[in-house]
């Protein structure tokens, strides 16, 4: 029974030893990585009708360079992660007419008498007018989805926005503009939430004390 008891002992040590820690931390790093471990973004085809979906990669491009938060590469091989995206925009056309119409006459008539005869006379005229406003307007929607992916396949942020045309900008553009300013507030909430180096939260859990073992 004493002997049993020391092995137990003698076993809950190695549990607790620095070396298994160290394997533990090991295991941790290995995890994908995350939004602010990506330093290089390789930004791929997109996905949709042929000409929109180039545009739409351009402008994600050109809003991710103007950000100045990724190395932008074009060799996707040799990327930290891939931006793929698709995007879909439908249109609808309106019609609205509206008229006014109107319409006059005027009669004009005379009559004389004699012995034995008699004339008569009688005029008429009318006319009329209207004018007719018709005017079209064109609405378009569109629908992003934006989704980062790591060298693993792993899915690392996704978002899905929906825009309607405006007066300025494509609802495609609004669309992506607001996914990709999404995109960067993402990436500065979990910054803030990353602790500082040097940090309590940030400082390598301590070594174990050792366990003495009484005989």
């Amino acid at each position: 029974m004493f002997t049993a008891r020391i092995v137990m002992l003698v076993a809950a040590a190695l549990l607790m030893s620095p070396s298994s820690l160290a394997q533990e931390a090991s295991d941790t790093a290995g995890s994908p990585v995350r939004l602010l471990g990506i330093k290089k973004l390789c930004v791929d085809k997109f996905v949709g009708e042929e000409s929109l979906a180039a545009q739409a990669r351009e402008m994600v491009i050109a809003g991710l360079f103007a950000s100045n938060q990724f190395v932008l590469t074009e060799n996707c091989e040799k990327a930290d992660a891939m931006l793929k995206g698709a995007v879909f925009e439908s249109k609808e056309q309106r019609v609205r007419a509206e008229g006014e119409s109107m319409e006059f006459g005027k009669a004009v008539g005379a009559a004389s008498a004699s012995l034995g005869s008699g004339t008569a006379a009688i005029g008429a005229a009318k006319g009329g007018s209207s004018e007719t406003l018709v005017s079209a307007e064109t609405l378009s929607q569109a629908s992003v989805v934006l989704r980062i992916v790591d060298n693993g396949g792993e899915i690392i942020w996704a978002h899905t926005e929906d825009a309607k045309g405006g007066k300025v900008k494509s609802a495609t553009a609004l669309a992506l503009d607001r996914a990709i300013k999404r995109l960067l507030r993402e990436i500065e909430k979990n910054r803030r939430a990353k602790p500082p180096l040097g940090s309590a939260t940030a400082q390598p859990p301590r070594e174990p004390l050792p366990v003495r073992l009484r005989l």
